[in-house]
């Protein structure tokens, strides 16, 4: 399993001709304002907790060959009803990034998590 989103890029942030540092505002920026379809996407990979407060993990972000990556940290949130635990976890993972100039967009691609059969 993988899963990805398309962020639309602000209008007033520029795209073309990005230095890394610039790059790297704007991965920030665009995706601290879509935080909650980011949510969504790596909602995928917990189907028993909630995802919530995703942020770009400091220093994570790298740009090698044209393959952009960054670290996102997130906090899973499980209740149990039935047993009344309330608990919070704090995972990360690493995503690829693709920007698309023409589009104003950026992609991230999730990891890639081979599915179990079932036994």
């Amino acid at each position: 399993m993988q899963s990805a989103v398309k962020l639309n890029i602000s209008s007033d942030l520029e795209v073309s001709g990005q230095a890394d540092s610039a790059l790297e505002q704007l991965l920030l920026q665009t995706i601290k304002e879509h935080a909650d379809q980011v949510a969504y996407m790596l909602q995928a990979y917990h189907a028993r907790e909630k995802v919530s407060r995703v942020t770009v993990f400091p220093g994570s972000f790298s740009s090698k060959l044209k393959l952009i990556t960054v670290q996102l940290q997130y906090t899973l949130e499980e209740f149990s009803a039935c047993s009344a635990i309330d608990t919070l976890a704090q995972e990360k993972m690493t995503v690829t990034v693709h920007l698309d100039e023409k589009s104003r967009a950026l992609e991230l691609i999730g990891e890639y998590w081979p599915e179990r059969d079932s036994d």
